[in-house]
C-alpha cells in the first residue's frame, strides 16, 4: 500500500532536519520550500475537520454527513477519534458565501440582458 501524503511529508522534513544536522542547510531549507509548496497546494487534503466544523463549512446535517462516511473511511477522507468523526475538508463541500452568490446572481442576470439585446 502508497504511503499516505502525511507521511511522505513527514519523511521528508525529517531527511531535511538530517541533512541540516550534517550541515547541509542549502539541501535542507530547498526540502523545506518543496514541503512548504505542497502543504499550501494540498491545504484542503491535509486538513481535517470535525463533524461539526464540517457542519458549518457544507451546511449538511449530521446525518448527511454519517451517511458518507463509511465510503469517505474507506478511501481514506474520514476517521474517527474517540467519539468524534474527522473528514478531509476536501471532500467536505464549501457552502457559497450569500455576498459571492448575489454577485454571481447579478453577473448572470447581465449575461442574460447581454444575450438578449443581441
Amino acid at each position: 500500500m502508497p504511503r499516505t501524503l502525511e507521511e511522505v511529508l513527514a519523511d521528508w522534513s525529517e531527511q531535511a532536519n538530517v541533512l541540516r544536522k550534517r550541515k547541509h542547510a542549502a539541501e535542507a531549507d530547498s526540502i523545506d520550500e518543496i514541503l512548504g509548496d505542497v502543504r499550501a497546494a494540498a491545504e484542503d487534503h491535509l486538513t481535517w475537520l470535525s463533524e461539526r466544523e464540517a457542519m458549518l463549512r457544507s451546511g449538511h446535517s449530521a446525518s448527511w454527513l454519517r451517511s458518507r462516511f463509511s465510503e469517505w473511511l474507506g478511501q481514506g477522507h474520514a476517521r474517527r477519534e474517540r467519539n468524534t468523526r474527522y473528514y478531509r475538508a476536501v471532500v467536505i463541500p464549501q457552502r457559497t458565501h450569500p455576498s459571492a452568490a448575489a454577485e454571481s446572481g447579478r453577473h448572470a442576470a447581465e449575461q442574460g440582458d447581454v444575450e438578449r439585446s443581441a
